[in-house]
């Protein structure tokens, strides 16, 4: 153990408050993404008295870890008082606030040390399980509650901006769709000829069918549903794989700027204009997103990204009306729309284009508040000799 580390066991315990009122809401479950999500467990005929209490800044993580890709879920319960949580997971709160800070802790578990330490020690011959004794040998640095609340406080104005961006890109992508409707609706719809978005693409396909081999740091990504998150591509907990594999996919998708990626399996009608940033040459994806590449003179990439929007719950209906259910490249590739001639499609891509530069230079600042923040934490080994980490 380091000098300025300490065993986490003297200051958290463990907590098994069962449900005895019967209150039958705010049911939640923990994901790899270190947050609480609403449980999607059938509750018919359950016996809710069952399920465990969670309490604010109360912590609970699921102990299993042999099929969650190499990372634990584990939440912090922040935005309500109290919670539901599965009688098999593990609640603990930590003794003294005053000592170790909630929000300090939190963020030592989203290092994806913590990922790779917690697999690592998990045990078992058919589940492998990271049990309590385990947790409680956890190792980590503990300053001085004065220090812990800077540190935090500085992670926090990270997140508050990024949160702030995330808002007035939401903004500006409604102005967007207002403008698209508005123009679209002033044609006469004898004006205009269908076409299909095959006719208005190169290139509409899917991700590698089948797995990839990981390889950590190797700087090839393997994203998926869960990494197109808010219209842009989040690589914190990308999978990286290995460069024969990328090469294999990338071949057949060869991801630029200026594509559009569409989720069409799991959850279907997340997308994202691919930016030009240092990681897009060096990503490919699963078979669970499409990428849908612009057709020289006959569409742009906003204008396409705007239609898809427009036409999304129909593009949905596609897949049975269903955003758990799976989108055919077929079905994709013939969906027809009135398509109003490049005349028009030119003159939305420039009425646009200040919007959509804005929603991109927001995204790129998300991306290095990101990696600022992961930076973060990756500096918290050093709070003993570290009171501020950034001047």
């Amino acid at each position: 153990m380091r000098s300025n580390y300490k065993k986490l066991g003297p200051y958290i315990k463990e907590v098994d408050i069962r449900n005895a009122e019967n209150i039958k809401k705010n049911l939640l479950g923990v994901s790899t993404q270190k947050v609480f999500i609403k449980s999607i467990a059938n509750t018919v005929g359950t016996n809710y008295r069952r399920y465990k209490v969670v309490k604010k800044n109360q912590f609970t993580y699921v102990p299993d870890t042999s099929r969650r890709g190499d990372k634990i879920g584990i939440a912090m319960l922040e935005n309500l008082d109290q919670a539901l949580v599965s009688q098999a997971y593990t609640v603990f709160k930590i003794i003294d606030e005053n000592i170790l800070n909630p929000e300090y802790l939190m963020m030592w578990f989203r290092r994806p040390e913590f990922n790779r330490y917690s697999r690592f020690k998990s045990h078992g011959s058919v589940r492998e399980i990271f049990g309590w004794q385990e947790m409680c040998e956890v190792e980590l640095p503990i300053p001085n509650i004065e220090t812990q609340r800077e540190i935090v406080a500085e992670y926090n104005t990270i997140k508050n901006r990024m949160a702030l961006n995330n808002q007035l890109i939401q903004k500006l992508e409604e102005t967007a769709q207002a403008i698209y409707k508005q123009w679209f609706v002033d044609f006469d719809d004898d004006q205009l000829e269908y076409k299909s978005l095959g006719d208005l693409c190169s290139l509409i396909t899917d991700g590698k069918h089948g797995d990839c081999k990981n390889e950590l740091d190797s700087g090839y990504y393997f994203v998926s549903v869960k990494d197109l998150i808010n219209g842009e591509i989040i690589y914190d907990n990308a999978r990286q794989i290995t460069k024969i594999d990328f090469e294999e996919t990338h071949r057949r998708t060869d991801l630029k700027a200026g594509d559009i990626l569409l989720t069409n399996a799991g959850t279907i009608g997340r997308m994202v204009i691919v930016r030009n940033l240092p990681e897009t040459s060096r990503t490919t994806f699963q078979k669970s997103v499409a990428i849908l590449k612009p057709k020289d003179k006959v569409t742009k990439t906003n204008y396409l990204y705007l239609l898809l929007k427009y036409h999304l719950k129909d593009i949905i209906e596609l897949a049975g009306g269903s955003t758990q259910s799976n989108l055919l490249l077929s079905d994709l590739r013939n969906f027809e729309i009135k398509y109003p001639g490049f005349d028009f499609v030119r003159s939305i891509e420039n009425k646009t284009k200040p919007i959509f530069e804005m929603m991109g230079s927001k995204g790129l600042e998300n991306q290095k508040l990101s990696n600022l923040k992961d930076l973060l934490l990756s500096k918290m080994t050093k709070v003993e000799t570290e009171k501020k980490l950034f001047e």
